[in-house]
C-alpha cells in the first residue's frame, strides 16, 4: 500500500470529479463525529487499504501503473504537490505519507474561524494508527525528517495530557505570513492542523467524543440531510461533503488571490439566493464487477429558490431519445430540461448585480425591443415563448492532429415556430456587422467572426489578445466598444432546433445528419448503448432533468494531447471562455500550464484504458440528486435495453411534440 496513495490522489479523485459508515474504530472514531460542524469541505476514506485494493482493479490503476504513463507521475510528484498546495492543502504531510501507519480511515477537512480575517480558515487531516508508541514515534521522526529539509522549527508543549508538536515553516514565495502545522495523537488518532486553536479543538473532541458530539459535523443538519438523500450506505471507499459557497470562500482565502474587478462574485452568488444550496454529499464506489467508478450524491438545497438562484429550474421533463442531428463522431452529449419561459427572467438581479448597477438586464431587453439601431426584438414576445425546455449540448473534435482549435462545441435549442425563430435570428444578426450570411446545400448559416479578431478560428483561444481593456488610454475607456463575448460563432435555425456553436462546419454537418436520417446513428455504437445501459441499470429509468454520455476515448483527445504540449490553457470550453470573458478574475484565469506533460505517452497509446461513462440528475422537491458511471471493460449492454433504446430513438424529431 506504501506507494499508491499518491497516485489514488493525483488520479482517481480527479477523475471521479471529471466525471467521489463507521469507522474502523467504532462509532466514536468515526471523522465526521470529530470533525466541527463549521467544517467548508470533507473528504473521508473509510479504509485505506480497501480504496488501494478497489482501485488497483479499475482502468485507470492499470494506466498510471503501465510503463509508459507511471514515469510522468513519479517525476511529477512535487508539482503535483505544489497543485495539492495551492489547492488548499497546506499540512505539508500528504496522506502518502501515512501509508505505512495507517490502520483505517483517513480524512481531509476545511474548516473556517472566526474573528481572524489573517487566515480565516484552517485544514485538518485525521487518520487512524497503531496505538503504539514506539510505532508511532518512527512515524514522527519520519514526518520530522521530510519537514526538515524545509528549515522547520520545532516546538512541543502539552495539552489534556497530550503531547502537542508544532512545525513551523517559513513563507512560501509571495506569502508573509508563517505555516505552522500541528501533530498530536491520541489512543490511535492521528491529528494534524495548520492552526493551533483547531488542534486543541480536536484533541478535546477525541478525548471526550460523546459530549462534543452536539457540535460535531455529525449533527450538522445540511450534513444530515444532504447525505440522506443522496442515499450514502457504505459501500463507498470514498465519501465527501461540500458547502459550495463556503468552501468557495476558503479556497480563496488559502488562495490569497482576490478580485481584480468591482465584483465579489461569492458575495453576489450569496446575495442573489445561490447560498440556499446548501450542501452536496456523495459516494463512490471504485472496481465493481459493472464500473471502475461508480459516483451518487446530491446537492441539497432550500426550496422555493430565492432570487436569481431560481434560474436553477431544471423540471424532470428531459427527453431521453437521441436528436437526429446528433452525429455519429460526437465525443460529449448531454441532454437538459430547462424552464426557459419562468427562469429566464430570474437571471435580472444576478446581471444587474455584476453590472454593479440596478436596471442594467432590464435596459438590455429594452434596447433590443426599442433602440433604433438596434434588431428591434421583443424579447418577452418573439422569443422567449418560443423556445421549448429542450437543450442539447454537444462536442467533438475535429480530425487530424489536436489542436487549440480541435474541439468544438454545439447547443441546440428545440424551438416550437422555426419560421417564426428564423425571423428573430435573421433579423439580429443582419445588423451585426460582422455578421455573415452563407448559403450551403439550400440552408443558410451566420457566421460571425469580430473584425478585430478575424484571424480566430475557435472559440477557445484568446491568450494571443491579453487581458482587454488593460490599455486604454486615459480618457478613452467611454469610446471603446465592449468587449465582444465571443470573438466568432455560427448560428442556424433548422428542423426545429435553433443551434448556435463554436463551428460553422459542426452545424453543416448536424443539418446534414438531420437531412439524411431520422435516427441518430450514434445510437447504434457500442459505447453509446454500454453507457446509457448502465445509467438504466445502476440509477433505474424514471423521468430525469439531465442525462450525459461521455465517450473517452474521443471526449479527451485533444485536452490530452494539448497538455502534452503545454498549450492546455489555450483552449477552453465555450462556457469557460464565457466565464473568463464575464469575470476578468485573476481567481478563475490561469494561462500558464503548471505541469509539464511532455514525457506522457500519445493519446493513441492510452485510449485503450479509457472506458465510456455516463450521468443522470433528477430534480426533487429537496434539490438535486445526481449519479455517474465510469465503466469497467466487462460490463456488456443487456440486449434487451439495447432493443428498447433503439425503439425509443425512432421518433423523428420532426414529429416529437414537445410536452415543454
Amino acid at each position: 500500500m506504501a506507494r499508491s496513495f499518491m497516485r489514488i490522489l493525483s488520479v482517481a479523485i480527479p477523475a471521479t470529479v471529471f466525471l467521489c459508515g463507521s469507522g474502523v474504530s467504532g462509532a466514536d472514531r468515526q471523522a465526521y463525529d470529530l470533525l466541527p460542524a463549521n467544517t467548508q469541505a470533507a473528504v473521508w476514506v473509510r479504509d485505506g487499504e480497501e480504496l488501494v485494493d478497489r482501485w488497483h482493479q479499475t482502468q485507470l490503476a492499470k494506466l498510471a501503473a503501465d510503463d509508459a504513463v507511471a514515469p510522468f507521475f513519479e517525476t511529477r510528484k512535487n508539482e503535483i504537490r505544489d497543485r495539492l498546495m495551492q489547492a488548499g492543502w497546506r499540512l505539508k504531510i500528504q496522506p502518502e505519507d501515512l501509508a505505512d501507519y495507517a490502520t483505517g480511515q483517513i480524512a481531509l477537512a476545511w474548516t473556517t474561524k472566526q474573528d481572524a480575517p489573517l487566515k480565516p480558515y484552517a485544514t485538518i487531516l485525521l487518520a487512524d494508527v497503531d496505538d503504539d508508541p514506539p510505532t508511532n514515534a518512527r512515524m514522527m521522526a519520519e514526518f520530522e525528517k521530510q519537514l526538515a529539509s524545509d528549515k522547520t522549527s520545532k516546538k512541543t508543549e502539552q495539552y489534556q495530557g497530550i503531547a502537542i508538536t508544532q512545525y513551523r515553516l517559513p513563507p512560501r514565495p509571495g506569502e508573509l505570513m508563517q505555516q505552522d502545522s500541528y501533530f498530536a495523537i491520541v489512543h490511535g488518532l492521528l491529528l494534524i492542523s495548520d492552526d493551533e486553536a483547531m488542534i486543541r479543538d480536536l484533541i478535546d473532541r477525541a478525548l471526550n467524543p460523546e459530549q462534543s458530539r452536539a457540535s460535531a459535523l455529525s449533527s450538522d443538519e445540511a450534513f444530515v440531510e444532504s447525505r440522506r438523500l443522496a442515499g450514502i450506505d457504505q459501500r463507498g471507499q470514498i465519501e465527501y461533503f461540500v458547502r459550495p459557497l463556503g468552501f468557495a470562500r476558503v479556497i480563496r482565502a488559502m488562495s490569497g488571490n482576490r478580485s481584480k474587478s468591482s465584483s465579489d462574485i461569492i458575495a453576489i452568488l450569496e446575495n442573489q439566493g445561490f447560498a440556499a444550496i446548501q450542501a452536496v454529499a456523495g459516494q463512490l464506489v471504485l472496481g465493481s464487477e459493472r464500473t471502475d467508478i461508480e459516483h451518487s450524491g446530491f446537492v441539497y438545497a432550500k426550496h422555493p429558490l430565492p432570487k436569481s438562484a431560481a434560474v436553477l429550474d431544471f423540471p424532470n421533463e428531459v427527453p431521453k431519445h437521441l436528436p437526429s442531428f446528433v452525429t455519429e463522431r460526437i465525443a460529449t452529449f448531454v441532454a437538459t430540461s430547462w424552464n426557459a419561459q419562468d427562469a429566464f427572467w430570474k437571471i435580472e438581479g444576478l446581471v444587474d448585480d455584476f453590472a454593479g448597477t440596478r436596471g442594467v438586464f432590464d435596459e438590455m431587453i429594452q434596447g433590443l425591443k426599442h433602440d433604433p439601431d438596434g434588431p428591434q426584438i421583443d424579447i418577452a414576445v418573439d422569443v422567449i415563448p418560443n423556445l421549448s425546455n429542450d437543450i442539447f449540448a454537444l462536442t467533438d473534435n475535429k480530425p487530424g492532429p489536436a489542436d487549440v482549435d480541435s474541439r468544438r462545441n454545439l447547443i441546440a435549442i428545440r424551438v416550437k415556430d422555426t419560421a417564426k425563430m428564423q425571423k428573430v435570428l435573421d433579423d439580429a444578426m443582419k445588423i451585426e456587422p460582422d455578421a455573415e450570411r452563407v448559403e450551403i446545400n439550400g440552408h443558410h448559416i451566420w457566421k460571425v467572426v469580430h473584425r478585430e479578431d478575424a484571424s480566430v478560428e475557435d472559440l477557445g483561444d484568446f491568450s494571443e489578445f491579453g487581458d482587454f481593456g488593460d490599455f486604454e488610454a486615459p480618457g478613452e475607456e467611454e469610446a471603446q466598444e465592449p468587449e465582444p463575448w465571443l470573438s466568432s460563432f455560427a448560428l442556424a435555425v433548422h428542423g426545429g432546433y435553433l443551434m448556435f456553436s463554436s463551428h460553422m462546419e459542426m452545424i453543416e454537418e448536424a443539418i446534414e445528419q438531420m437531412d439524411t436520417s431520422p435516427v441518430s446513428p450514434l445510437l447504434s455504437h457500442t459505447d453509446y448503448q454500454r453507457a446509457r445501459s448502465a445509467l438504466h441499470e445502476i440509477f433505474g429509468d424514471p423521468d430525469a432533468c439531465a442525462w450525459q454520455v461521455v465517450r473517452s476515448d474521443l471526449a479527451y483527445r485533444v485536452q490530452y494531447e494539448l497538455f502534452r504540449h503545454g498549450k492546455l490553457r489555450e483552449s477552453q470550453s465555450m462556457l469557460a471562455t464565457l466565464l473568463d470573458r464575464l469575470l476578468k478574475d485573476e481567481e478563475v484565469r490561469e494561462k500558464n500550464q503548471v505541469i509539464e506533460g511532455s514525457d506522457l505517452p500519445e493519446f493513441d497509446y492510452i485510449k485503450k484504458f479509457l472506458q465510456p461513462g455516463a450521468t443522470i440528475v433528477r430534480t426533487t422537491p429537496h434539490g438535486w440528486s445526481f449519479g455517474s458511471v465510469l465503466l469497467s471493460p466487462k460490463y456488456q449492454v443487456a440486449t434487451e435495453l439495447k432493443e428498447a433504446a433503439i425503439d425509443t430513438a425512432r421518433i423523428s424529431d420532426s414529429t416529437v411534440e414537445s410536452k415543454r
